[in-house]
């Protein structure tokens, strides 16, 4: 392939090495989906291969399923409850940060294919495209196309190694909250995160020759306010460095600074225009995620992560070239490079300043990591002089060098592939095997079985209940991903959860016995007291749950099943009832409200058409009281 030149920017791109690594890329994060299609047999049609260690894959796709069949932006796949002239919506995570989901869910309409299906194509299709524009943005900065080919598999196969995290966590036995390639998380952020890229290369672009300061400026500011609608760690962490950068040249460079103050000006002006309807979405939020994501009081610093012991690493060695004369503090490529190992301390330590922080964990792991392992490769390519003189003869590192790097980044991309794979091993089989209820529910769809918004699906199994309206066009009772959703008040979710429990035996001293660990029922305690008191670094005011709190909740399960009666039982009205059939003999309480057909199995789950039973008397007696410790 022919290389293109940019003869104004003083650079040819090869872009036949940034394809074949972009190619690379995709391939390596196909590995747990061909891993699942080539170990799951019979199950292995329709199935994704969720990154367990990520999570909330799950809700995002239900989200793209229902705005594949047309629902509106505002929605609820997990109620079916969704925006109309006579049931007004509030706004959502998802409704708000609706732009990768159209992007995702439009072309898959078009195309016929389903939510998972598509999250399928997203991933090698992300990562090649994030490593078309790293390619193409450290080029722009050290005009060394080998250097940029290996700095592509720097920067996006060691990103969860720059955070301490998935295999590196693991092997130092210390808790892991992001694995394999956090940017590939389907769709936030994976979607816009070459969006992202991009951004960083225009705003680079334009300060290396401050041209059309203007027009600049009104792109810069359009992607701007594509990122403001995608992922509220990306756009603040762009607005966050471009801050940075504009006042890094503003100081270094005072002769370009007219120039710079112009593109400012188109950048806030089209910003400006995304931010005020965005802000209003926000106020229209508040009240349906302030269990999920909110604003906290804080203003505790955050110095020590890893990606800013990396950042504070590569300030220190660029402070030391700028003082021997062997860096130009003017270069736009040394300012790029100074700007993006700040970053990890500006976005984890803003709190400082505004006293409000909001789950710094994520900027953690979509965001410092990668920034900081930019700096790194911009670093590595500078015109280093090794004399004072200026026509000294500038140092690199050598081909050789840059293809062992490219050999062991690629290497730990891989173990981190494999092992984030092997985390996820079970829980995907298991949905392999539970593609087939869904299949069967989204074919029963299909031939006129009608959707009731009063009735719902119970699902014996809650991580069983969370997948499946990414694949099946019905409501389900409860499922760990409801609360994030504004279908639900909090008070609702809380009795459609004891529901779950009360319907699918769990006594109190079932409940009990999982405060303690000795079960899991997965989802329950994040129903009952939200994901920031379960998952490190979302809250850092975040306090352990207490026994008190616990025993409060086990008093409140026991009243409800002890006062369980029919109009309980017929709001929400159950329609279906579907449970592994090693798991059948425990729904006793099930069948005292409800009447259960002979049943159906599909695959190794047997389906239950069930009716209220309307010959029966209130009945406040019921088993789990048997089992009730108060």
């Amino acid at each position: 392939m022919q290389s293109s030149q940019y003869s104004h920017l003083d650079v040819a791109i090869h872009w036949r090495w940034g394809i074949i690594c972009g190619a690379v890329l995709a391939l390596l994060s196909l590995y747990p989906q061909l891993h699942l299609w080539l170990t799951r047999g019979e199950y292995w049609q329709d199935a994704v291969a969720y990154n367990q260690g990520l999570g909330d894959e799950v809700a995002y796709a239900a989200y793209v399923k229902s705005l594949i069949e047309g629902k509106p932006r505002r929605n609820d796949p997990y109620t079916g409850r969704q925006d109309s002239a006579g049931s007004r919506l509030p706004e959502s995570l998802f409704s708000i940060q609706f732009v990768p989901a159209y992007m995702v869910a439009l072309p898959a309409r078009a195309l016929g294919i389903s939510a998972t299906t598509a999250f399928m194509f997203v991933t090698p299709l992300v990562a090649f495209c994030s490593g078309l524009l790293v390619f193409w943005f450290v080029v722009l900065l050290t005009h060394n196309n080998h250097l940029a080919a290996c700095g592509v598999l720097v920067v996006l196969c060691l990103g969860t190694l720059a955070a301490g995290e998935g295999t590196f966590s693991s092997l130092t036995g210390r808790e892991t909250h992001f694995d394999f390639f956090p940017f590939l998380r389907r769709y936030e952020p994976s979607v816009c995160f070459p969006f992202f890229l991009l951004f960083f290369i225009l705003v680079c672009r334009f300060l290396k020759k401050p041209q059309r300061a203007v027009l600049a400026g009104f792109s810069v500011g359009s992607l701007f306010a594509v990122l403001v609608f995608s992922y509220f760690y990306l756009w603040t962490a762009a607005a966050a460095w471009l801050a940075v950068i504009v006042t890094l040249s503003f100081i270094s460079r005072p002769a370009d600074r007219r120039a710079i103050f112009r593109f400012l000006i188109g950048v806030v002006a089209i910003s400006t225009c995304a931010l005020i309807p965005y802000f209003a979405m926000i106020v229209n939020s508040l009240e349906s995620t302030r269990t999920v994501q909110s604003l906290v009081s804080s203003r505790k610093a955050d110095l020590f992560s890893v990606a800013e012991l990396l950042g504070a690493a590569v300030l220190i060695i660029l402070a030391w070239g700028v003082r021997r004369n062997s860096l130009n503090f003017k270069d736009t490529s040394v300012i790029a490079a100074v700007s993006f190992a700040l970053l990890p301390f500006v976005v984890l330590n803003q709190q400082i300043i505004t006293g409000r922080v909001l789950q710094p964990i994520h900027y953690k792991g979509f965001v410092t990591s990668y920034s900081v392992l930019v700096a790194f490769v911009i670093a590595s390519g500078l015109q280093w002089r090794r004399q004072q003189r200026e026509n000294s003869q500038a140092w690199q590192l050598s081909r050789r060098a840059l293809l062992w790097i490219a050999i062991a980044a690629f290497d730990w991309g891989f173990i981190e592939a494999q092992q984030a794979t092997k985390r996820s091993a079970e829980a995907n089989n298991l949905a392999a095997q539970e593609m087939h209820v869904y299949a069967h529910f989204d074919d029963q769809f299909r031939k006129g079985l009608q959707r009731n918004l009063d009735e719902v699906m119970l699902f014996d199994d809650l991580r069983m209940a969370d997948g499946a309206p990414a694949a099946s066009p019905f409501p389900v009772l409860w499922a760990p991903h409801m609360v994030v959703y504004p279908g639900v008040a909090q008070q609702e979710s809380k009795e459609r959860l004891f529901k779950h429990l009360y319907y699918t035996g769990v006594g109190v001293r079932d409940l009990d016995d999982y405060f303690h660990g000795q079960n899991v029922y997965y989802g329950c305690a994040v129903g009952l007291f939200g994901f920031d008191r379960f998952i490190d670094g979302l809250n850092p005011n975040a306090k352990p749950i207490t026994s008190e709190e616990k025993n409060a909740e086990l008093e409140s399960y026991a009243r409800f099943v002890e006062t369980f009666d029919k109009q309980r039982a017929s709001s929400p009205r159950l329609s279906h009832v579907i449970v592994a059939v090693d798991r059948e003999g425990r729904l006793q309480n099930l069948d005292r409200w409800y009447q259960r057909d002979a049943g159906e199995q599909v695959g190794k789950f047997k389906i239950y058409r069930v009716k209220l039973r309307d010959d029966l008397a209130v009945q406040t007696s019921v088993e789990v009281r048997e089992s009730n410790p108060f």
